[in-house]
């Protein structure tokens, strides 16, 4: 992406990105994640999102969970079948 995507917006890894790293096998290749609204100085000044995978055991018991953060750079809109955004 090359526009920091919204809250809301449905995200996966890019195929360029996965078969860089060489992750496109495996479960971060099929991972899709929300992006989350977020505050933090990471989201305010750099390019990266908060993304709806907590990095936490049990975020319903910890309030101040700590949210993964990506590159939204490496990161692609899902599409539905008709090519729209999901």
């Amino acid at each position: 992406m090359r526009t920091k995507p919204t809250p809301g917006t449905r995200v996966r890894m890019t195929g360029e990105f996965l078969r860089i790293t060489g992750q496109q096998r495996g479960a971060e290749g099929l991972s899709q994640w929300t992006v989350r609204e977020c505050s933090c100085g990471l989201c305010k000044l750099g390019r990266h999102v908060a993304v709806d995978e907590c990095q936490r055991a049990n975020p319903a018991l910890d309030p101040d969970a700590s949210w993964r953060h990506i590159c939204f750079g490496n990161l692609e809109k899902l599409r539905t079948s008709k090519g729209g955004a999901v």
